[in-house]
């Protein structure tokens, strides 16, 4: 039986997360609060009037939030599915690919590179693993 602070150590030196992953995480994150933000000061607009030109630029901006945060998500996915692709030579099963993405998150989120949001960033990444998962088997 090993300690605790072995098995903390294995967890440690086992989950090693790229640079550009975290980085990816961190601003997909990022990106889609600031959208969410940004979608809600558009929603109460009334957008069924002439737009005035507050109403213009606030549409403008929450477009260009969307594109930016559409683009942050196309970045973390490449990560996600550089990750999944790593366990592709030695055929992992499904549920140790979970585990260690998983993992990840949870790295990420020790080093305060995201923040825990009950699961819903975890949700999303694992979704994406299950997705690549399946097109590279």
């Amino acid at each position: 039986m090993i300690s605790e602070r072995q098995a903390a150590a294995q967890s440690y030196s086992n989950h090693v997360v790229s640079h550009d992953f975290a980085t990816a995480a961190t601003r997909y994150q990022l990106y889609r609060e600031l959208e969410s933000e940004q979608l809600a000061i558009m929603a109460r607009e009334n957008l069924l009037t002439d737009w005035s030109a507050e109403t213009r630029a606030t549409v403008l901006t929450a477009r260009e939030f969307v594109r930016d945060t559409r683009e942050a998500r196309t970045m973390l996915r490449e990560q996600v599915r550089v990750f999944v692709l790593g366990f592709r030579g030695s055929r992992a099963p499904l549920k140790n690919v979970l585990q260690q993405t998983r993992e990840v998150v949870h790295s990420l989120e020790r080093a305060g590179a995201i923040k825990d949001d009950n699961g819903w960033f975890e949700a999303e990444i694992l979704e994406w693993a299950i997705e690549e998962y399946e097109r590279i088997s």
